[in-house]
């Protein structure tokens, strides 16, 4: 999959990323790919990792649109 910018993406890769168009860009770290979304746990403010707990899953899922990878 490729971020918004035509760049390959994979896991453990960092991205910048909004969950909806009117949502704050996070940072956020590449855990896993879904048919066509991207798996992202997101880092928090304080510098921790957060794991999701939505639907029994530890990440959230967005589209490839919707990150840039940042860092190499």
């Amino acid at each position: 999959m490729k971020d918004f910018n035509g760049t390959e993406l994979k896991i453990g890769d960092l991205v910048a990323f909004a969950r909806n168009p009117y949502a704050d860009l996070m940072i956020g770290k590449i855990v896993g790919f879904t048919p066509k979304g991207i798996k992202i746990i997101k880092k928090n403010r304080d510098g921790n990792w957060c794991e999701y707990e939505y639907q029994n899953n530890k990440y959230e899922i967005v589209y490839p649109y919707q990150t840039c990878k940042i860092g190499d």
